[in-house]
């Protein structure tokens, strides 16, 4: 898999679990924000893709859960045409309605034929290649689509769909429940003080005495995301000086609000037109905001280029320039 910093147990365990050659299988990650989920969520996603996997991926996010499908229309978001024409008529007419590529007539749509039409076009997919269905935070996904995928994973018996998810602690949800048997649940905890060492110097570029190393762990606990953020912090202005503390916001959430309103107002367009419509290609966004804002927001770590997408680099970025911007501003970006 990918190199990532300090997690060589889990990427072992994800290779194993995701990489087997048997039919079937499914891995969740759970930890709490900032840990590192999607930091191997996304190593696995592209250690697949290595392998020649066709990957169907969704990052659900919770300023969508109330939008139906939004998830289903994510994850089959580059199937082509063909993928679907394999479907008897019913069933394809009603996938395309519910993935907005084709109007709904006459009768609603029937969720049982969106359903079933789904199943269909996994099942010829996995027929020529092994398919993996990856949703990063998972409890974000909207009902419809998690429905949708509840179906088919009661269906995919005897066939190779592996499924890579990802969430918070806490209940499970429907989807988790319909792929208990045989679902692998790897706990990310904390890394470890060397790791994060490297960690800072990988991204950073940063290198900090044993003793100011101490205190990063002491007040991050090993949350890779929020020791990073530490890290910017030093960066820019400097260690603290000997006894005195670590700078170190009440919450993850509030550090990274510090950091987003610190953006110039070009960065914020590009963070919050991705949190409001991600994905969205390079051109969309360079015609939203200016190809020059894209590439000071790539250089400044708040965005990547994900293929032919651009997306925030972290999801909880994306929900700390929604929640701090002011209400004219996402208005005027949806306009």
């Amino acid at each position: 898999m990918a190199s990532v910093v300090g997690r060589d147990a889990e990427l072992s365990v994800l290779d194993g679990a995701l990489g087997a050659e048997r039919d079937g299988g499914a891995v969740i990650l759970v930890g709490g924000p900032g840990i590192g989920k999607s930091t191997l969520w996304e190593a696995a996603v592209r250690s697949a893709r290595g392998r020649g996997v066709r990957v169907l991926l969704a990052r659900p996010s919770a300023s969508e859960a109330r939008l139906a499908f939004a998830g289903l229309i994510d994850l089959c978001d580059r199937l082509e045409p063909e993928a679907l024409a394999v479907l008897p008529p019913p069933q394809r007419a009603a996938l395309e309605a519910a993935l907005l590529r084709a109007e709904a007539v006459g009768k609603p749509i029937a969720s049982a034929a969106i359903a079933v039409g789904f199943l269909g076009v996994v099942r010829a997919l996995a027929a020529h290649r092994r398919v993996l269905i990856a949703l990063d935070d998972l409890p974000s996904l909207d009902s419809p689509s998690e429905e949708v995928l509840a179906f088919a994973a009661r269906r995919l018996e005897g066939v190779d769909v592996r499924f890579l998810l990802a969430r918070r602690p806490g209940r499970a949800g429907g989807l988790e429940r319909e792929l208990a048997v045989g679902l692998q649940r790897l706990t990310v905890g904390p890394l470890s003080l060397g790791a994060v060492r490297q960690l800072l110097f990988d991204r950073l570029g940063l290198s900090v005495t044993r003793q100011l190393m101490r205190r990063i762990m002491q007040a991050t606990d090993g949350n890779p995301l929020f020791a990073l953020e530490i890290g910017r912090s030093l960066v820019e202005h400097g260690a603290p000086s000997l006894g005195a503390e670590v700078p170190l916001p009440d919450s993850l959430e509030e550090m990274l609000g510090i950091r987003v309103a610190r953006l110039s107002a070009p960065l914020r367009r590009v963070l919050l037109a991705l949190a409001l419509s991600e994905p969205l290609s390079a051109e969309q966004v360079t015609a939203v905001a200016g190809r020059v804002a894209v590439e000071d927001a790539v250089d400044a770590g708040v965005v990547l280029i994900d293929g032919q997408h651009v997306r925030a680099s972290h999801p909880l970025l994306a929900a700390a320039v929604v929640k701090h911007s002011r209400a004219r501003e996402p208005r005027e970006l949806h306009l």
